[in-house]
């Protein structure tokens, strides 16, 4: 499981982007696919798979610090 942070989010186009620590690699993923409501420079959680043309990221959830910091 890879960790990153929301940089963008598009309800209105359904999709948005994230930066991956580490790498400082931009990934887009489908809001669609998502149960969570998410807000810009959200620390999340997410796998990240291969598509043509490139990457996108999927299963993204809350970091566990973020969720334990919410209760």
């Amino acid at each position: 499981m890879s960790k990153g942070t929301i940089i963008e989010l598009s309800y209105k186009k359904g999709y948005g982007f994230l930066k991956e620590l580490g790498t400082n690699r931009i990934l887009r993923f489908d809001l669609a696919d998502q149960n969570e409501g998410f807000m810009t420079n959200q620390q999340i959680e997410f796998n990240v798979i291969d598509l043509d043309p490139g990457k996108i990221a999927i299963n993204l959830r809350a970091s566990t610090r973020e969720k334990s910091e919410m209760l």
